[in-house]
């Protein structure tokens, strides 16, 4: 049986790491979860998961810098991130996609569009 693929979520908000971490279970990943910008950071270095999803409004250092972070070193710059924002502003999915995130979805999250987001995801890898 081949190894589950890792997924990271950081978010500050513990409702909507439970709520993604249980539909990412549901769908075969195994789970990490972190809740500020820096402890996200140290994980994804360390574990090098398959996806990361990344919220916008982070503590200790921010999503857009994180981001930035995530896509410029040598060890995690492969790793597709997908923003997870309940940002309005217009401007901030081409700022994400220009800093190099994969993909951008709103909050609320539906999930069954994010496990079929993340399935066309694995099918590029493979």
């Amino acid at each position: 049986m081949a190894a589950k693929p890792t997924a990271l979520v950081i978010d500050d908000d513990k409702t909507i790491v439970a709520l993604l971490s249980a539909t990412l279970r549901a769908a075969g990943y195994h789970v990490l979860a972190a809740y500020d910008a820096m402890q996200g950071f140290m994980l994804a270095q360390r574990e090098v998961p398959a996806v990361i999803l990344l919220d916008i409004q982070l503590p200790a250092g921010g999503g857009l810098p994180l981001l930035e972070k995530i896509t410029t070193s040598t060890k995690t710059h492969a790793i597709p991130v997908v923003i997870i924002s309940g940002g309005t502003d217009p401007k901030l999915e081409a700022e994400t996609k220009a800093k190099g995130a994969a993909f951008f979805v709103r909050k609320p999250v539906d999930q069954k569009a994010l496990i079929a987001l993340l399935e066309s995801l694995d099918s590029r890898r493979a």
